[in-house]
């Protein structure tokens, strides 16, 4: 049992949302769907969608959408013509706006990777500090690292044209990774990360960063189960929620990573687990003493031989917290934003013990793979066999569905796994691999062949 009163929490959400009009900014219209639904739930005046696409899966109930649109050749570029889009609107959004809410009483909250800091005039519910945002950048975190007292791998900071002598340096056998700084803009999913093995020539790394970035972060390859540990600063201390399995798959030619989202079956060792909570909980108290900071955050790394070894860090809620907050019922979207609004206080212990009781009995997460290749909508159920995946007719025997649509850059397919049908403790990256190979036959896309990489824990080797 914890202390937590999850009854007061959700009714001063409702209060919040009751009788009022709200317009949520989101990429993809249909990954707005929970988000509308909790809203229906507590009788706002109107919602509207401001979206890019209408995007996977069913679209919410909302009174009004705008799409604009908006596209890029990438995951990223897609999501930054979006927030564009918004931030710079067009005549038409505009007026969509305006007829929806007349008085410019409406407030806006930003979903998923929306960054929207404001939309035709109109507050934006629980912004968060631009101090905040500058976190994302790859080129000081490991400052911070050692600052809070976390093990980390050596690395080095250097200008493009200086990365290779850098990586000379700090290569193993297998070779460095170089992530770019934000010239262009916040990025994630490994879409600015290269994987450079001594096998390749450089030269047109170098290119391809050179057109992108200023600097680069050089580090040696980690080779292990890439993974994550989550964090939520609250106004008495931080609550640290379990480790989560990232699928980051590995591209043999050319050499690079594909992110696939994650998922939290897989469990590292107690002890690294401890140490990865314990990196956590410093992490979060530094950026609450130094910052200010509220809300959730999350330390991206890898589940090396020698440890958890942190490779990013991400200032702000994200899938770890999306699958745990799911998990546990706990409404982690809206009580961030009322915090910061200063509308809700919430103690840490209770938030943390409330969360990692639930999801100690109860795992999920889900996969993702983009291409850019325009596909018509399509979805299919599918079964974990002892020889690979099959697909299958019938519901009722599946471990999940994979479904197909378009987006701002393409087209996705996401796959929505079973709790039920899947074992705690191996990793999944594995499984991740060959539903690619299976959505690529079924739907003959471009998705790229892929490995898993390996688990050289204790438990895992």
């Amino acid at each position: 049992m914890t202390g937590m009163d999850l009854g007061a929490i959700r009714q001063a959400v409702s209060e919040l949302h009751r009788g009022r009009r709200w317009i949520i900014a989101a990429d993809a219209a249909a990954a707005a769907h929970d988000m509308v639904e909790r809203l229906r739930e507590d009788e706002p005046a109107g919602v509207m969608i401001v979206a890019g696409i209408e995007g996977v899966g069913e679209l919410p109930d909302a009174d009004r959408f705008h799409y604009t649109r908006a596209s890029g050749d990438t995951l990223m570029d897609g999501i930054r013509a979006f927030l564009a889009s918004v931030e710079q609107p067009s005549a038409g959004l505009l007026a969509a706006v305006d007829a929806f809410d007349p008085d410019g009483s409406a407030k806006v909250l930003g979903q998923g990777f929306s960054r929207v800091q404001h939309l035709a005039g109109r507050t934006v519910y629980g912004r968060r500090r631009l101090a905040w945002r500058e976190l994302e950048d790859k080129m000081t975190v490991d400052a911070l690292w050692d600052e809070a007292g976390v093990a980390r791998a050596p690395s080095t900071v250097v200008p493009v044209t200086d990365a290779r002598d850098a990586a000379a340096t700090l290569g193993t056998s297998v070779g460095t990774v170089w992530v770019a700084d934000n010239r262009t803009g916040w990025h994630g999913g490994g879409e600015y990360t290269r994987w450079v093995r001594p096998d390749i020539d450089p030269h047109e790394v170098e290119s391809w960063f050179a057109d992108r970035a200023d600097q680069v972060r050089v580090m040696p390859f980690l080779d292990g189960i890439p993974c994550s540990i989550h964090g939520f600063v609250t106004h008495d201390g931080v609550a640290v929620f379990l480790p989560l399995e990232l699928f980051i798959l590995r591209r043999p030619q050319p050499p690079g990573f594909v992110y696939a989202q994650g998922a939290n079956f897989w469990t590292p060792p107690d002890t690294m687990s401890d140490d990865m909570r314990a990196a956590a909980r410093s992490v979060g108290a530094l950026l609450a003493d130094r910052l200010g900071y509220i809300g959730g955050f999350g330390i991206d790394g890898v589940a090396t031989v020698d440890g958890f070894r942190p490779t990013e860090l991400n200032p702000r809620l994200t899938l770890g917290h999306m699958i745990q907050g799911r998990t546990a019922d706990v409404p982690l979207g809206p009580m961030e934003r009322m915090m910061l609004e200063g509308d809700l206080t919430v103690a840490a212990r209770d938030l943390e013990d409330h969360v990692v009781d639930a999801v100690t009995d109860r795992r999920g997460g889900g996969m993702m793979f983009t291409t850019t290749r325009a596909s018509e909508p399509a979805e299919a159920w599918f079964r974990f066999t002892d020889e690979g995946v099959a697909v299958t007719t019938d519901p009722d025997v599946a471990t999940g569905r994979m479904a197909l649509g378009p987006t701002t850059f393409g087209s996705l397919v996401q796959v929505i796994l079973d709790p039920d049908g899947i074992p705690v403790g191996p990793s999944l990256a594995p499984r991740a691999v060959q539903l690619m190979a299976t959505a690529n036959v079924l739907w003959d896309l471009d998705l790229p062949t892929v490995e898993p990489p390996p688990d050289l824990t204790a438990q895992g080797s």
